[in-house]
């Protein structure tokens, strides 16, 4: 095989591992429920309270683990709105983040994304409990439970889509 056609062929086996690794590392985030008939509001209009929940959700299941509070960061909260609009968008998770390496801002970053048919705050509820539920082995889990002092939460929503970025540093 020329030279030429052999770095092809390699480039595009690298590609598909890469994807293949990407895939298999996003199979375990926690699952987008669609709830069938439902109307109910994303909760934009209500942004700093669904933020501020975002927050205390947090925070309240840290204090179960008998681990303290994190502040709220406005800088935080700014990154994670436009993480989640990004990656709602985009359909990708992680990717602002991994685009701007944590915008200077973040260290590590939870997601809820494409979340159909539900508020703002059951996204947070339910994504949140999803995320604790996988124990101390769990990515999520330990993010939430990091050696952070800082949290932001952001929200987007497009339509009856609603995504919601946790960003720790």
């Amino acid at each position: 095989m020329p030279v030429t056609a052999e770095r092809n062929r390699r480039s595009r086996v690298a590609a598909v591992a890469g994807v293949l690794l990407f895939t298999a590392a996003c199979a375990a985030a926690p699952t987008a429920p669609t709830a069938a008939g439902t109307t109910s509001s994303t909760g934009i209009a209500n942004l700093d309270s669904n933020v501020s929940f975002c927050i205390d959700e947090i925070n309240r299941y840290r204090v179960k683990a008998g681990l303290a509070p994190l502040e709220r960061s406005p800088a935080l909260d700014e990154f994670a709105a436009l993480a989640a609009e990004h990656d709602g968008k985009s359909r990708v998770p992680h990717q602002y983040f991994k685009m701007t390496n944590g915008g200077g801002v973040a260290m590590a970053e939870n997601q809820l994304l494409l979340w159909k048919g539900y508020s703002a705050a059951e996204v947070i509820r339910q994504g949140l409990a999803q995320m604790w539920a996988e124990g101390p082995s769990g990515s999520h889990y330990q993010i939430m439970t990091g050696k952070y002092g800082q949290v932001g939460c952001g929200i987007y929503s497009s339509g009856k889509e609603v995504n919601v970025s946790q960003d720790f540093r």
